[in-house]
C-alpha cells in the first residue's frame, strides 16, 4: 500500500515490481505465481516485464484418481501426465503438461540469463522456486545425489541453483548491487 505524495490518508495499492520499474529497475519474476491465474492478475500485469514459471503450485489439476495407488506415485515420482499445469513465459504457455523434474534447473537457467543480459542497470528478479512442496521431483544429476533420499535430492539441487544464480550476480558483477 502506497501513501500518496500529500499525506492525506488516499491510499492505492501497488506490487514491488511496479514501484521499481517506476524507479527504472527491469523487472522479472521466475517460478510459482499463484497469486490468480487469470491474465489480469498474472505477473506481466504486477509490474514484472518478463515471466517464466508456472501460473499456480505445481500440485494442482491433478490428472489420476487420488484414492487409487498413482497417489503416492503422483506425489513422489511425478511423470509429466500425472499434473496438467501449465509452464509460462510472458504470457504465453510453453509447455502443458509440464515436467516437474525440470523445473529447479529451468529455473536456474533463467535466471542466469536475466541477470546477464540485464548486468548494465538495475534489475529486481523475483525467483520462488517450486520446490521443495511436493510433488517432489529432482532432475536426473540429483537423483541418488543426497544421503537424505529424495527429499534431500531436492535441496540438494535447490542449494546448487542458488550458487548457480550467485556466481551469474557476481560474474555480472551486481553482487552487491541489486536486489
Amino acid at each position: 500500500i502506497v501513501w500518496d505524495e500529500a499525506g492525506n490518508g488516499n491510499v492505492s495499492s501497488a506490487s514491488i515490481a511496479e514501484l521499481l520499474k517506476g524507479r527504472g529497475y527491469t523487472t522479472g519474476m521466475i517460478g510459482k505465481w499463484h497469486l490468480g491465474h487469470l491474465p489480469a492478475f498474472l505477473p506481466m500485469t504486477q509490474g514484472f516485464e518478463s515471466w517464466f514459471g508456472l501460473p499456480y503450485s505445481h500440485d494442482m489439476r491433478l490428472t489420476v484418481p487420488r484414492d487409487d495407488g498413482f497417489r503416492t506415485s503422483a506425489y513422489y515420482a511425478p511423470k509429466p501426465e500425472y499434473w496438467d499445469v501449465s509452464l509460462m513465459q510472458n504470457e504465453r504457455v510453453i509447455e502443458r503438461p509440464v515436467d516437474h523434474r525440470t523445473l529447479t534447473k529451468r529455473y536456474t537457467d533463467e535466471a542466469v540469463r536475466f541477470i546477464t543480459e540485464n548486468k548494465n542497470r538495475p534489475i529486481f528478479l523475483y525467483l520462488a522456486h517450486s520446490l521443495p512442496h511436493i510433488p517432489l521431483a529432482r532432475s536426473a544429476e540429483f537423483v541418488g545425489h543426497s544421503a537424505g533420499g529424495m527429499y534431500g535430492d531436492v535441496i540438494e539441487e535447490i542449494d546448487w541453483s542458488v550458487g548457480k544464480i550467485l556466481d551469474a550476480l557476481q560474474a555480472a558483477g551486481v553482487g552487491r548491487n541489486t536486489l
